[in-house]
């Protein structure tokens, strides 16, 4: 099983020397690098490392705050690994899962995930039944797309203009239901009867541009 270092730097004016020179003494196999933010969630050489790595490897790195921008951040981490088939070691800290006490830490950390997990839902739960006692239903607002928002103008002027039949302002552009339309229209500002049907048009046979 191979030990796979990783360390990481916020900005390229900071030097991984003093980790690097650890990971080393370590006995690192392999060690990966980053020069990224704690705040960015993508961290391309950690993403290699653990796409690299095989279960009942062992992830080095030199403090914990090498891993995670936040609390939740690290423990998802550290879940992560654990469902990896990974060990994990941080130098600095009293953290080797190799060890019987360090899989402990492992499965407080686990514990504590799916404890924040299970919060979450909770509040969200008792959430959506206040609302709904108060009248109002949760989930996405009623809203118009941003791709609809912006040929909602085209479409209102074709529409006015009666030379298109509603299939044919659909097809053209490429609005799924009538409820959509209807929508669309009203976002311009067009009057319309969703009861009957959207007058016939006058010129069916005529191309649109």
């Amino acid at each position: 099983m191979k030990k796979l270092g990783y360390a990481r730097v916020s900005t390229s004016e900071q030097v991984l020397d003093l980790q690097l020179d650890a990971l080393r003494q370590a006995g690192c196999d392999d060690i990966y690098t980053d020069t990224v933010s704690g705040v960015q969630a993508h961290k391309p050489n950690w993403e290699k490392l653990l796409a690299y790595a095989r279960k009942g490897d062992t992830v080095v790195i030199w403090r914990l705050d090498r891993l995670g921008r936040s609390t939740k951040h690290l423990i998802e981490v550290v879940e992560d690994l654990s469902r990896r088939g990974l060990h994990l070691i941080s130098l600095q800290d009293p953290i080797d899962t190799t060890s019987p006490g360090g899989q402990l830490v492992f499965q407080i950390f686990c514990a504590l995930a799916e404890h924040e997990r299970n919060v979450l839902v909770q509040r969200t739960r008792a959430g959506l039944q206040a609302a709904r006692a108060r009248g109002r239903q949760g989930g996405r607002p009623p809203g118009l797309a941003p791709r609809y928002q912006k040929i909602a103008p085209a479409v209102k002027e074709l529409y006015e203009a009666g030379q298109q039949s509603t299939r044919q302002l659909m097809d053209y552009f490429h609005i799924g239901s009538r409820r959509t339309l209807y929508k669309i229209l009203r976002f311009a500002g067009c009057q319309i009867n969703e009861k009957s049907t959207v007058p016939t048009a006058k010129a069916v046979d005529k191309a649109l541009p």
